[in-house]
């Protein structure tokens, strides 16, 4: 009797190309228009930037199946590999109860411990964990990548094992993934590490905050069209809890403020602008006075000054406070005028402060 052989699938598949325009995938998203499913995507920012805040609003939304900011979700589970900050993610989630009404969603999940996946055992480990508890996730959050993974950050061969490591045990869930990510050291608009980091993600976001909004900015979208920068204001609301002396306990969540303007977000400033900008702000956290009416009735409104409870400073406070950071040749009062009276020209005219009857304020 004659056996026939039959060869095994293989393992290395190929597709016509013309399926790719003849059967078109429509894109598949988590939140309409920032996260697709089956995608990587990286959001950084500095300390107290807020990123955290925005990942986890994120996920609360998908797991509740309810709108972010008027774009919708795909509900699913949604799991958070968390590697520090137990009891602050308590509050927060504490905090969007408040925000949206309804308590925290059942398919929400968070992890006990970080995970490193940096190494394929632990992410197949972390994946295995995943399947057993929501088979199927439609976000998975790794917060921080710092504290998720054992390996150097800085090295592209480690970053590329750990791109890798989510490509084949994370990914495969059908989930989409978020690394939520530190900026670099001295370089706001790049997350830390490798380039390798940015090269490897579908979709890249940024988180920075400006006085007292977050501004959340698209800097890479491979699928899509990148979605507008958005400003978001904090909301502190207390919380019926205590601590161990019998304090109240407070949290906060963003409440998105519409569109901010790109080139407030984008602008870069030499470092003697920003420090005499940062004077402006010093100025008004000491000597701040709320605005005359003459002020507010000329200024105040939408498209005009982003107005938000605004403070503002006689522009002798502010000059005070500039000749201390203001560094010139020889240290003369005159020299010191003179470059004050020229940044001060350069920021009013970029857009950044605004003067009135000798009172000057930042704007955003």
């Amino acid at each position: 009797m004659i056996q026939i052989e039959i060869d095994e699938p293989p393992k290395f598949k190929l597709h016509r190309a013309s399926k790719l325009t003849s059967e078109p995938k429509p894109l598949d998203w988590a939140v309409k228009g920032y996260i697709e499913r089956a995608s990587i995507n990286l959001l950084f920012g500095p300390p107290a930037s807020g990123k955290s805040l925005i990942a986890l609003d994120w996920s609360f939304c998908v797991a509740a199946g309810i709108a972010w900011n008027g774009q919708k979700v795909k509900q699913a589970p949604v799991v958070i590999i968390a590697g520090e900050g137990f009891a602050g993610l308590a509050r927060r989630l504490k905090a969007l109860e408040s925000k949206y009404g309804m308590n925290t969603p059942e398919q929400l999940f968070i992890s006990e411990q970080p995970g490193n996946f940096a190494d394929a055992q632990n992410a197949a480990w972390v994946a295995e964990s995943i399947k057993a508890i929501c088979p199927n996730p439609g976000l998975v959050v790794i917060d921080t990548m710092h504290r998720n993974m054992v390996g150097d950050e800085n090295s592209a061969k480690d970053i590329g094992q750990l791109v890798s490591n989510l490509d084949n045990h994370i990914k495969p869930l059908g989930c989409a993934v978020l690394i939520v990510h530190h900026s670099g050291h001295g370089e706001k608009d790049r997350g830390r590490g490798s380039s390798a980091i940015r090269a490897a993600m579908d979709a890249e976001y940024s988180a920075v905050k400006l006085d007292e909004y977050v501004v959340l900015s698209c800097n890479k979208a491979k699928d899509f069209e990148p979605p507008k920068p958005i400003k978001f204001c904090f909301n502190v609301v207390p919380l019926d809890w205590r601590d161990e002396e019998g304090e109240p306990l407070t949290s906060a969540y963003l409440n998105f403020d519409g569109e901010a303007k790109p080139e407030l977000k984008k602008r870069k400033l030499s470092a003697r602008d920003d420090a005499v900008l940062t004077a402006l702000s010093e100025a008004i956290d000491k000597h701040g006075v709320e605005p005359t009416g003459e002020i507010k009735a000329k200024f105040a409104g939408p498209g005009r000054t982003g107005w938000r409870n605004q403070k503002v400073v006689n522009i002798e406070h502010w000059r005070a406070k500039s000749y201390k950071v203001i560094v010139v040749d020889g240290g003369t009062e005159k020299a010191k005028r003179t470059t004050f009276w020229r940044v001060r020209n350069k920021l009013l005219n970029q857009g950044l402060t605004v003067e009135y009857d000798n009172f000057a304020w930042r704007i955003f």
